[in-house]
């Protein structure tokens, strides 16, 4: 997008990403990659909560430097006129008002290029006067004469100067013009204009401002078009030859986009632009060359008439909702695609102008760059699994290489019982602890080590983990803050399809189904963790009485579970459906027997069906890898499958929900020893199959091999 052709529109990017998602970092190296070959500026609203106007006053200050592929400095005559009429405190008589503004056009004027030239011109002249009288003049004329030569050069002077310095104000004629077409000026003249504008309050001049400085880019960009033999862009090679003619766009970078300041001067920037299109209707009307990217941490509810919500798995029927693609396939199509025939442009409306993308997560190598080094962790953790935890999130990352500079001298880096998100520090708080209270959203508090009550982060993330209700428009009021839990979460960018981490089987179950919407893994994993390392209620008062004290996972799995089936009776649910999700809960609390035997059972239906079943029980919360390795794990659950005396389907059912419930938990690594065993899991099952197409199970094993 940073390629721009004549008569084009510029969108306003917003670069969405939960908080601490490395939207800073991309920007500083964008801003970095352009160089001096893209006009570019730089916004802060956390460190500067600037005024719209001063930030613009700043954007305009950035890009007034040289560069590579322009000819001349960017100049900004409009919008320079109107700020300082309106910096300006004129007098109440009419004409010494007037007398102001001229004073402030001459001596702006004297600062432009033009102006500069005439000053040193006129000084030539004044020079040359001086030689002509006193040098070449000075024999021949002498007496009263040179006395009247004298006045004449004396009186001469500043009308040299004045006619020089207004060729020079020619160069602000379309400045001053523009000032007396705006509606605020009332088809007044150029120096009544600007007075209007110097008495109109701040807040009521930030339109005219704004517009004015888009104008100037626009007048800019095209009576400079960049120098293309200074240009650096690497062209495709489709486009490569005389064909590839074409200008660069200005790009603005703006962090703290979600801030108060940040979203005045957004609004105010779209506001603008929709004023000049509106002012000069066209097709190149709105077509200034300021490319916007602001980092944003929240969704903002005037795009949904365009973008469909990044946790909703598909757009909403019968409107224009588009859905909001990865910034590494954003293009300049896919945003013009709301102009086409039955989108329905409406350049009136704001959402028009937009143009979200989202960040891509880090790779697995940027991941295990970021986090490698020499420093010990709590456990030993492979890439891989960093990467599944973390979910590519920087902030995360981050967390993790504080946690290996800040773990204890000589603590034991080897401990099984202790995963990775309750790895404490020096001072004895675990991991999952400090994630939280950096990451959450305000409004929602981070459970505190030793709570027994869970608190609504931990709710949401029991209730999200369900891949069948995170798109559920239903929620159930049983269960207490949930709804304004969710709303804070989706609202904040942690929830959303991009966090679906799809197992490998989901293809050959699902088909080309949507991905639901899941709560970020770093998260999720650490609201788990806190609520299997809750206390138990009441536990000093049970153990007293020889009772064993609630379990506060089993306590919300288990009144989640009952909400749950409490909604689909009420509105009707399907029997099979809720027998699923029942077997969900089931294997969430442990129950991983019954899971397994009740699976079995649903064999020899339907293959693929079974498949999507598999994966979706597979899903669910594992609290095992919080207590025991993986490989401990899965002992344990198969310990006297084999000797029990069931058929091979029920064995290998069971072998195959064990591991691959530990697989899809991102604290299990990956081994290719595991992947074979599901491979002959999946093998097994196809040749004791009753039915004659077994392509699902042989298409699920082949993943593995």
């Amino acid at each position: 997008m940073i390629w721009r052709y004549p008569d084009q529109r510029q969108p306003v990017v917003a670069l969405l990403g939960p908080r601490q998602s490395g939207k800073t970092t991309m920007l500083r190296s964008l801003s970095q990659g352009c160089g001096s070959t893209v006009v570019h500026a730089h916004l802060d609203f956390h460190e500067n909560p600037l005024d719209p106007v001063s930030a613009a006053a700043l954007v305009a200050f950035q890009m007034m430097r040289g560069w590579d592929t322009l000819r001349r400095s960017p100049v900004f005559h409009r919008f320079a006129l109107g700020l300082l009429a309106l910096n300006e405190n004129l007098e109440e008589d009419r004409s010494r008002a007037t007398d102001q503004i001229k004073g402030l056009i001459q001596q702006y004027t004297r600062n432009t290029r033009r102006g500069r030239f005439a000053t040193r011109l006129e000084e030539a002249v004044d020079t040359t006067m001086d030689i002509v009288v006193t040098g070449a003049l000075s024999p021949l004329v002498q007496g009263q004469a040179r006395e009247v030569v004298t006045a004449v050069r004396e009186r001469a002077r500043p009308v040299i100067g004045s006619l020089l310095q207004s060729t020079a104000r020619w160069g602000l004629r379309d400045a001053l013009r523009w000032h007396v077409g705006i509606p605020e000026a009332e088809a007044a003249g150029s120096l009544d204009a600007l007075i209007r504008l110097s008495s109109a309050s701040r807040s009521a001049s930030v339109g005219p401002l704004l517009a004015a400085f888009l104008a100037d880019a626009k007048d800019q960009a095209e009576r400079h078009p960049a120098l293309r033999s200074s240009c650096s862009c690497e062209l495709p090679q489709e486009h490569a030859g005389r064909a590839a003619r074409h200008d660069h766009a200005w790009v603005l970078f703006v962090d703290g986009a979600q801030t108060p300041a940040g979203r005045r001067f957004l609004a105010a920037l779209v506001a603008a632009r929709m004023r000049n299109e509106h002012n000069e209707p066209g097709s190149g009307a709105a077509a200034d060359p300021l490319v916007v990217l602001a980092a944003c941490d929240q969704w903002q509810p005037e795009w949904t008439t365009r973008w469909c919500e990044p946790w909703r798995t598909t757009p909403l029927p019968d409107t224009p909702q588009r859905r909001v693609p990865l910034l590494s396939r954003a293009t300049r199509t896919r945003w013009t695609r709301q102009d086409e025939a039955g989108a329905g442009p409406d350049p009136a409306s704001a959402a028009h102008y937009w143009y979200p993308v989202w960040l891509d997560p880090m790779s697995e190598e940027r991941v295990s760059y970021l986090t490698d080094d020499a420093a010990p962790l709590a456990a030993p953790v492979a890439a891989s699994v960093v990467h599944a935890l973390t979910g590519g999130h920087w902030g995360a990352a981050l967390a993790l290489q504080e946690q290996r500079e800040s773990t204890p001298p000589g603590a034991e880096t080897g401990v099984p019982e202790r995963p990775l998100p309750a790895a404490v520090d020096a001072s004895g708080r675990p991991l999952w602890s400090r994630a939280l209270e950096t990451s959450l959203p305000e409004g929602l508090a981070a459970p505190a080590p030793g709570r027994t009550n869970p608190p609504p982060v931990v709710l949401a993330a029991g209730y999200l983990a369900d891949m069948r209700t995170a798109d559920d428009p239903r929620v159930p009021q049983d269960i207490a803050d949930l709804p304004r839990s969710l709303e804070l979460l989706r609202r904040n960018l942690w929830v959303s399809t991009f966090f679906h981490r799809p197992s490998r089987i989901r293809e050959v179950g699902w088909g080309e189904a949507d991905r639901p919407p899941v709560l970020h893994p770093w998260l999720s994993r650490c609201a788990l963790t806190a609520l299997s390392a809750a206390a138990p209620a009441g536990a000093p008062a049970a153990a007293a009485q020889g009772e064993r004290p609630a379990d506060p996972w089993h306590d919300v799995f288990t009144r989640q579970a009952r909400a749950l089936a409490s909604l689909a009776a009420t509105h009707n649910g399907s029997g099979p459906a809720r027998e699923e999700q029942q077997l969900f809960y089931d294997l969430a609390l442990g129950k991983f027997a019954p899971v397994a035997e009740a699976l079995a059972g649903r064999f020899d239906r339907d293959h693929r069906a079974w498949v999507r079943l598999l994966d979706y029980l597979a899903s669910a919360p594992c609290r095992l890898v919080h207590e025991q390795s993986a490989q401990e794990s899965y002992a344990l659950l198969l310990a006297g499958i084999e000797q029990s005396g069931r058929d091979v389907v029920a064995v290998a059912t069971a072998k195959l929900l064990a591991l691959l419930w530990l697989y899809n938990d991102p604290l299990t690594e990956r081994s290719r020893r595991w992947d074979a065993q599901i491979e002959e899991g999946f093998e097994r099952l196809s040749h004791n199959s009753r039915l004659l197409d077994v392509s699902a199970l042989q298409q699920a094993g082949a993943l593995f091999a």
